[in-house]
């Protein structure tokens, strides 16, 4: 862990579920330390994690290239919502993007461990 010192950013990586193992694995390996808040929604209302990290700035592209190896968005197929009056063989699906993270930097003025 980096010294108390050390720590001037603080990053908020919010990321799918489904890449959500292979990240926090990648995460330890490279001695990134996490808290990790269950989150979710948006407009596929698929779960997903919010995850706080303390470090050093210094370290904050070797971070991001971690995220872009693990973190990639792709296409799916959906089923979409449509007016349940009409009667459909199967439902009709929709193209979305989905995966990726999305990711919120802070500059910390002051940081504590007790």
């Amino acid at each position: 862990m980096a010294a108390k010192s050390d720590i001037d950013t603080l990053v908020i990586l919010v990321v799918a579920d489904e890449q959500l193992s292979e990240l926090t694995h990648k995460l330890v390996a490279g001695k990134f330390y996490f808290t990790r808040v269950e989150s979710g929604g948006g407009f596929l209302q698929r779960p997903s994690a919010s995850l706080l990290l303390g470090i050093p700035g210094k370290r904050l592209e070797e971070l991001l290239n971690l995220v872009r190896s693990c973190c990639k968005r792709r296409l799916t197929y959906i089923p979409a919502r449509v007016d349940p009056l009409i009667p459909l063989g199967q439902p009709v699906m929709i193209e979305a993007e989905v995966g990726g993270a999305v990711i919120f930097t802070f500059e910390v003025e002051r940081f504590e461990q007790f």
